[in-house]
This record gives structure tokens, sequence and C-alpha cells, in this order.
């Protein structure tokens, strides 16, 4: 099996990051194709870097997503998802999407624990779209200066840990996600140290995009993610161009 996995930001190091939880999650014999956005920001933080984020995951999917079995649109935030599965001819998986369907089987009372309190609203407003709101108790982010993000996991281990107990204590959480891609891995880390289920998006992402993808689902040939028909467009990637137009 092959995984395309989609970092919707311009940092290699952050996919580098994503891609080596992806790795450490996947199945024997599955293979992760890991790419970063050809164009965009440094990070996805809000609604308009989710924006250009969404058209970025378009291309990398127009030009990568040819003999792989599923993708991954590797932001906590989903940008661009539905759109992406609308476009795909393979399933597409986002990792907040699949971080709260999975930790809906662990328990009812859902934490997702993050870097900024932009990123947090954005996350809310991501389950929000999902009709998955109902299912987090908070939605806890740090409100300290982030110097690099790339060294996000290692600078604010401690704070999060620190809020991952708050939710507990305060919030009652019976399940914690760490929501942003830069954070990928930390569960693997510190899950010992917390008193309830901690998840990972990317983790849960690499098995569920297995789960999918072994039932091998047809495209959609009806309904609102059926390919839309071919148009003439303008001023996009030659591999973005073809796939509209074709």
């Amino acid at each position: 099996m092959k995984l395309l996995l989609i970092n919707p930001n311009i940092t290699d190091a952050l996919t580098a990051v994503i891609a080596g939880e992806a790795e450490l999650s996947a199945s024997p014999g599955t293979e992760i194709t890991a790419v970063t956005a050809s164009f965009g920001t440094q990070y996805v933080e809000n609604r308009a870097e989710a924006a250009i984020s969404g058209h970025a995951v378009l291309d990398a999917l127009a030009e990568h997503m040819a003999g792989h079995d599923a993708a991954i649109v590797a932001a906590f935030g989903d940008p661009g998802l539905a759109a992406a599965r609308e476009f795909a001819d393979i399933p597409v998986l986002g990792i907040e999407e699949a971080a709260l369907l999975t930790a809906w089987t662990l328990g009812r009372r859902i934490s997702i624990v993050c870097l900024t309190p932009r990123l947090g609203r954005w996350y809310r407003e991501c389950a929000e779209e999902h009709g998955l709101a109902s299912r987090l108790v908070s939605v806890r982010a740090l409100d300290v200066p982030i110097p690099d993000i790339t060294q996000a996991k290692e600078q604010l281990r401690e704070r999060l840990l620190e809020e991952c107990g708050r939710a507990v204590d305060e919030d009652e959480a019976e399940v914690i996600i760490f929501g942003g891609a830069p954070i990928a891995g930390l569960t693997r880390e510190v899950a010992a140290s917390i008193p309830v289920p901690t998840l990972d998006g990317v983790s849960c992402a690499v098995r569920l995009a297995e789960a999918v993808a072994g039932l091998h689902p047809r495209p959609p040939s009806r309904g609102s993610f059926a390919r839309p028909g071919r148009k003439p467009a303008k001023g996009l990637s030659a591999a973005l161009m073809r796939r509209i137009e074709e």
C-alpha cells in the first residue's frame, strides 16, 4: 500500500517531522510518500492561510496522487479536505478529522491541546465543519511566543503537558488530542505521563487511511463528492490545469 502525505505548508523540516511519525505508525509494507507544498506559508494558523494551503493541497494531489492508494492532508485543521475529496480519485483523509473520529472510540469527553489561540479557534471551526464539535469539551491553546515552529515540540513540551493536566482535571477530558503537525510524535513520547488516552492526528490518519484504502471504495459518480466536469482554466500549475481540464 502507498500513502501520499501532503504537508500544506512550505517548511521541509515539518514535512520531515510528519513523515517520521507516519512511518513509525504505518503497518509493515505501507510506503509513505511525503511532499511539501510548493507555495504558501511557513505554517498554517488561520483561515486565510488555510485557503492558500487548500489550493496547495490540490496542486500536490494533481502532481503526486497517481500510484497511491490514499492521501492525507497533514495539517491539523484539514485545509482543503472537502475539495480534495471531490477532486481526487483516491480516498483523502485529514489529520484532525481522523483524530476526532478515533478519539470517539476511546471516550466521550475530548480535548484538543495546541500551540496558539488562533490555531485553537481554527481547530474548533474545523470540528464544526466536520459535524464533530459536539464531541469537544475543550480546546486548550498555549498563549506564548513560538521562537521556532520547527522546534515547538521540544521547546514547549512542558507547557503542553501542563495543559493536558488541566484538561483532565478541569474539563474532565477522557481523551486528549495533540493538535498540530509541528508536534507530531509528541504523543508517542509522553503518553505514559498522561492519565487518559492521548492521540496524534498523523498516526490516526495513517491507520485510518490504511483501513479505508483496504476496503477499496469506488470513486463516486454521483453526489457532491463526485469529480466535477472539466472546464477551461487559467493560471494554474501544469498538473492542476490538466486535472481541471481533462
